[in-house]
């Protein structure tokens, strides 16, 4: 019993030395909608357009917690018909040491995190479209630090309002 004390020890003292832990990852919310799985067998099968769309978003959770999620909206269509749509909203419960400055806070919160739950993401939508029938998608990588920066330059370019 003292060497699990022991252990657990450790383990809280190693998660102090990084701004941030991971204290969990979860599907929040998931929809998957199969309408017309059937067309693939029709005479002439086409390709499918797939489209794909990644969203993060942060909530604080008391004094040093956050929940980081990832919205993912994934569609593949032929012509005007819809083969597939899958709604996922995975999220990760974030704990931030005390003395982390905003300006380190943002980026790991809106970089770091995503980068780490996105294979975990990708690995769900991939197990999704194989169990819907159809071969395993397989997400791009995302380059979630782009991202940031585009939206950082975004809001310095932007208008202050005065008033």
């Amino acid at each position: 019993m003292a060497e699990l004390d022991n252990n657990r020890d450790a383990n809280n003292n190693n998660r102090m030395q990084y701004p941030y832990y991971i204290q969990d990852q979860y599907v929040k919310d998931l929809t998957f909608e199969n309408p017309n799985f059937l067309m693939k067998y029709s005479s002439a099968p086409k390709e499918p357009e797939v489209s794909v769309n990644v969203e993060s978003t942060v909530g604080k959770l008391g004094e040093e917690n956050y929940e980081v999620a990832l919205k993912v909206s994934v569609s593949a269509r032929v012509g005007e018909e819809t083969l597939f749509v899958i709604e996922l909203l995975y999220a990760a419960l974030v704990s931030v040491g005390k003395g982390v400055t905003q300006e380190v806070l943002e980026p790991v919160l809106m970089v770091h995190c995503p980068f780490l739950m996105f294979p975990f993401v990708r690995e769900i939508v991939a197990r999704l479209t194989q169990a819907g029938g159809y071969p395993p998608l397989m997400l791009e990588p995302i380059d979630f630090a782009s991202i940031y920066v585009e939206k950082q330059k975004a809001k310095s370019e932007s208008p202050q309002m005065n008033g």
